[in-house]
């Protein structure tokens, strides 16, 4: 039988899984794996990355975009290492990813070679499966494994480590078929069940969130809520599962949630928790529900065994993909619900986006108002992690066409990444990342990527001088003790000129209007630096980690 060079096949494996992208930051240890890319780069770009937090984090978001796995290849020690936060970002919004990583020959392990890790101990705690291809005839098996793991239940990132002399081993082995994806579904029984219990109910609610959702379920859930008159709120950093100007959309339960959410979860008598984890910001540290039987029927559903009865104790659990779950009990024909309750939840969001506590010039709730009306139909909107995307998260409307790829690990530095991301996969596509002044000095140096594969998003950088979420906690707690926490920032005009990028710098809803409008004829990057005293950043006392 013919034999071929284990990198190649691997390459084979990756082409026959529809990989089209790769990201990643080019490492000696994998040099095989790049030689045969050579001979297939016009099936397969790889995206060469300056950093490999960036890279990870890009493939992150190319998991929860398309829904498909993002592919991520780094070195081994230091590479895996910098990788390991989009591995934590891709954990936590159950996004399908594969790390790929070089590591050193099978011969030097256990002897702390030269950047030797032990990865089973290092990722097994933020990854689905860690595991390391010993033999190259074993290599199709164990990618065939990696996809199906990544993509079914609950989606995630898998690590896969792969030594240097094994990628240049000879093997007559046969690249793995496509994998499909297989996510059980609700059964009919299932969908009377909750059916009965929403037609007794007087009060009820849907919380959604999670990952594994296509654009079908979306319109389910949607086209379900509505008909029924059940109110919806999204889960953090999840807003775009429902449409945020639907009647039935009222909110989200992310953190500094206004009362009526909190009422609103509280006073419920039945909630369809659909694909959520009851994790911290979700239920107010786990103060909105009571331990181990909540005073609220709860009906959980979740593409994920292991997430059903996990903290708390439900009425019934329902291990099924949202997909499934929402067109079933669309097709179910429940009961409508008077409407006067959800009426007056849909006037309590629409108030709540009003309240604008604008303590200087630049009123961020009316830019991201402005986005709204003047952003493309299917714009994307990405953000890294401070007080800045309260306000994007908060006043953006969201839904299957205007998608939100945001940290729920609470990652600075992940929106110029995710943003470019977006780019490469649609490049006709508007994106729009919002970062903060120290959130984009964490990737400011992707701005090189950008340039080198012509990717152009419109980056918003709010600049107030200081890492605010961490000043906002700092003032409440040791008030007039400032330590650590102002930024001195460079010439952010300079930086864009240094990349050939566009720059505006504005104050004001007025200079806004005019840097976006002047933002949406280039074709390459565009930086809008938004001046802000400390006080803008942060509506009243809302927090977000």
């Amino acid at each position: 039988m013919t034999q071929k060079r284990a990198a190649n096949l691997l390459v084979e494996c990756l082409i026959n899984q529809g990989v089209d992208k790769i990201y990643g930051v080019p490492g000696e240890s994998y040099l095989s794996v790049l030689d045969a890319l050579y001979d297939f780069n016009d099936k397969i770009n790889f995206i060469s990355t300056r950093h490999e937090s960036a890279a990870s984090f890009m493939a992150e978001a190319y998991g929860k975009l398309t829904g498909e796995v993002g592919i991520c290849f780094v070195t081994r020690g230091p590479g895996a290492t910098n990788a390991s936060i989009g591995v934590h970002t891709a954990m936590q919004n159950s996004s399908p990813m594969i790390l790929f990583i070089g590591q050193i020959g099978r011969d030097m392990t256990e002897r702390e070679a030269f950047q030797e890790i032990d990865y089973k101990a290092y990722f097994g705690s933020i990854s689905k499966w860690v595991v390391q291809v010993n033999n190259a005839d074993r290599l199709p098996e164990i990618i065939g494994r990696a996809f199906s793991m990544a993509l079914s239940g609950r989606p995630g990132p898998v690590v896969v480590s792969l030594p240097e002399d094994m990628l240049r081993d000879l093997t007559s082995a046969v690249a793995i078929n496509k994998i499909q994806k297989t996510c059980a579904e609700i059964s009919v029984t299932q969908v009377n069940l909750i059916k009965d219990e929403l037609e007794n109910s007087k009060k009820p609610l849907i919380i959604c969130g999670g990952g594994g959702w296509s654009d079908i379920g979306r319109d389910y859930l949607k086209r379900f809520a509505e008909s029924v008159n059940i109110p919806v709120i999204c889960g953090f950093r999840n807003q775009d599962l429902m449409d945020t100007n639907s009647f039935a959309y009222v909110g989200d339960a992310s953190f500094g949630k206004p009362q009526y959410i909190k009422d609103l979860i509280k006073n419920s008598d039945l909630i369809l928790a659909i694909n959520i984890r009851f994790g911290e910001v979700i239920t107010d540290a786990w103060s909105l529900f009571e331990f181990p039987h909540p005073k609220q029927k709860i009906i959980h559903t979740h593409v994920s065994e292991a997430e059903i009865n996990k903290v708390y104790h439900c009425e019934f659990g329902v291990v099924a993909n949202p997909d499934s779950v929402m067109q079933g009990l669309h097709e179910a024909s429940v009961s409508k619900k008077p409407s006067d309750a959800l009426r007056r939840n849909k006037e309590d969001f629409v108030k709540s986006r009003k309240m604008v506590d604008a303590h200087g010039t630049l009123n961020v709730a009316k830019i991201c108002n402005y986005l709204n009306i003047h952003s493309d139909k299917d714009a994307i909107f990405t953000n890294g992690a401070g007080n800045f995307a309260i306000w994007s998260g908060k006043y953006l409307n969201y839904s299957k066409e205007h998608r939100l790829l945001a940290p729920q690990a609470g990652a600075m530095g992940a929106g110029v990444p995710a943003a470019l991301a977006a780019k490469s996969i649609f490049p006709n596509r508007q994106v729009i990342c919002f970062a903060g002044d120290g959130d984009f000095q964490m990737s400011s140096s992707e701005l090189g990527t950008a340039m080198q594969e012509g990717l152009n998003p419109i980056i918003l950088i709010h600049n107030n001088g200081s890492y605010g979420t961490i000043r906002m906690h700092q003032e409440m707690r040791y008030p007039k003790r400032v330590s650590g926490t102002n930024l001195k920032n460079p010439n952010f005009k300079c930086i864009a000129e240094a990349y050939n990028f566009g720059y505006s710098k504005i104050t004001n809803l007025s200079e806004f209007r005019v840097a976006f409008e002047k933002a949406k004829t280039f074709d390459v990057c565009f930086i809008i630096e938004m001046l802000a005293d400390i006080k803008d950043i942060s509506p009243g006392k809302i927090i977000d980690l």
